[in-house]
C-alpha cells in the first residue's frame, strides 16, 4: 500500500513540475511584447480559401523581399489588398505560371514605413512559386527589391521586434531564421537584406538568453 501511495505522490509531483515548466515557458513568451500589427480586418482582407491551404506547426522563420521597388505613395492597406487580389487569381511570377493561392503567401508584411500587416493565418503554410517546402515555416516579407535598394531603418526595426516576438512565442531558435535563398536558387531576399540576417539572428539569440 505504501509503495503505491508513494508512486502516486511521485507521479503527482512530476505532473506539477511539468505544469510549472509549461507555465514558465508561456510566461517567458508573454514577457516579449508583441509589436503593433495591422490585423486582416484592418486592411480589408477577403476570406481565405483554406481548402487549398496546408495546416502547419511553425518551427522556423524565413525572410523575403517583395522583389519590386518600394512604393511610398501607397498605404500598407492598399498594398495588402493588391497582394491578396494577385495571390487569389491565376497569373505568373518571373515568367512562371502561378495558380490561384488560398490567400496572400506570407504571414506578415512589413512596408517601407515599418508598419506590419497580418497576412495568412500562421497555422497554414505559405505559398511559393519556387521549389522549396514552406511547411512549418513563418514567412515574413519586406517591401522592396533589396538587390536594387536598401531596407529602411523603420523596416529593420520592425523586423527585429516581429522576429524576436515570434521566436519567443513559437520557440524558434536563432539558427532557424533564414532567407528564402538559403533554401532554393532565387535572389530573394536580396543581398542588401540578406546581409542583415546575421545581425537579426544575433539579436534573437541575445533576447532568448535574457529571458
Amino acid at each position: 500500500m505504501r509503495s503505491s501511495v508513494t508512486r502516486w505522490y511521485g507521479a503527482l509531483g512530476l505532473g506539477l513540475v511539468l505544469l510549472a515548466f509549461a507555465a514558465a515557458l508561456g510566461a517567458s513568451a508573454q514577457r516579449v511584447a508583441a509589436p503593433e500589427i495591422v490585423p486582416r480586418a484592418g486592411w480589408g482582407a477577403k476570406p481565405a480559401n483554406t481548402a487549398s491551404m496546408k495546416p502547419q506547426t511553425p518551427h522556423e522563420i524565413v525572410i523575403h523581399h517583395t522583389s519590386v521597388r518600394q512604393q511610398p505613395k501607397l498605404t500598407l492597406e492598399q498594398k495588402l489588398r493588391g497582394l491578396q487580389s494577385f495571390s487569389q487569381t491565376t497569373g505568373s511570377v518571373n515568367s512562371r505560371p502561378k495558380p490561384a493561392w488560398g490567400d496572400v503567401p506570407y504571414h506578415f508584411y512589413i512596408d517601407l514605413a515599418g508598419r506590419i500587416g497580418e497576412g495568412r493565418n500562421i497555422n497554414y503554410a505559405g505559398d511559393t512559386n519556387t521549389r522549396y517546402s514552406t511547411a512549418n515555416r513563418i514567412q515574413i516579407v519586406l517591401e522592396g527589391h533589396f538587390d536594387k535598394e536598401q531596407p529602411s531603418p523603420a523596416q529593420l526595426q520592425s523586423l527585429d521586434k516581429l522576429v524576436i516576438w515570434l521566436a519567443a512565442r513559437y520557440r524558434v531558435p536563432a539558427a532557424r531564421i533564414s532567407g528564402h535563398n538559403d533554401h532554393v536558387a532565387t535572389d530573394c531576399p536580396g543581398h542588401n537584406l540578406k546581409g542583415y540576417l546575421p545581425v537579426l539572428r544575433d539579436r534573437v539569440a541575445k533576447a532568448s538568453a535574457a529571458r
